[in-house]
């Protein structure tokens, strides 16, 4: 575990003790998913208070996540999550450029605000769309002016449902078992051997948990996400091809 890992450790077994012992909710910065990975291990360290947490980021798919601390169950009252959506458009769209997701990332940390602060980049031709923290989307809302030469404007808004629905492809695949390095292999196109470094480099995730072992079994219901590529969920696992493949239904996340 790295130093930043470590301290990541110690600040969310805090969260949880200080949502415990104040009866009150508590919030993280969003996490990617291997600081969701640090969540779990801290999960179990028995210094982590005997209280419910969930993660969001926005929406049901989003990738960066924040851990809220508390339920209902546990507090007696409910408390949303401290995020909102931000709608970034060009003020004069007829001169504007589309731009990457790099782009706007790049955009955002020039303005000195810390990656934790805002979670998932939706890019969607000239336009975008975020989710950040409270304090930091009513920050953007004014000081959000440009990205590369595009002058630009924001405002609150909610992720479009037509998007969230684009964003997703559902493909019928066929592998020899479920295996993890097998399945990511026929869903982005690679050689076996080429998904290999991305499990030892941890680049690996499934529902939220990094996976090394690329022999790891997949099952129906899973999430699997591979750092430089996407995600996707494993819908169903269908009957035998006529060469004896598995067939698997895979929802594959756009980018």
């Amino acid at each position: 575990m790295t130093d930043d890992d470590q301290l990541l450790y110690k600040r969310l077994i805090e969260l949880s003790n200080r949502a415990y012992q104040n009866n009150i909710y508590t919030f993280s910065d969003f996490l990617s998913l291997s600081q969701q990975d640090v969540l779990f291990q801290a999960a179990r360290d028995k210094s982590f208070a005997p209280i419910k947490f969930d993660l969001f980021g926005g929406y049901e798919n989003c990738e960066r996540k924040m851990v809220r601390f508390g339920s209902e169950d546990d507090l007696g009252y409910i408390v949303d999550f401290p995020i909102k959506c931000i709608k970034i458009e060009p003020l004069a769209k007829k001169f504007a450029k589309e731009y990457t997701h790099r782009d706007y990332l790049g955009s955002l940390m020039s303005l000195g605000i810390d990656r934790k602060k805002f979670g998932d980049i939706f890019v969607d031709g000239m336009d975008a769309y975020m989710y950040a923290d409270e304090s930091t989307a009513d920050y953007l809302l004014e000081n959000f002016v440009s990205v590369g030469r595009n002058s630009v404007k924001c405002s609150y808004s909610e992720l479009p449902e037509e998007y969230k629905k684009a964003a997703l492809k559902e493909i019928t695949i066929q592998v020899a078992s479920p295996r993890a390095d097998a399945v990511i292999a026929k869903v982005y196109n690679l050689s076996r051997k080429d998904t290999i470094p991305y499990f030892t480099e941890k680049k690996v995730s499934v529902n939220g948990h990094i996976v090394e072992n690329n022999d790891k079994m997949l099952a129906a219901g899973d999430t699997v996400s591979v750092r430089g590529f996407g995600k996707f969920n494993l819908l169903s696992e269908g009957g035998l091809s006529r060469k004896g493949k598995l067939n698997l239904t895979v929802e594959v996340f756009g980018r």
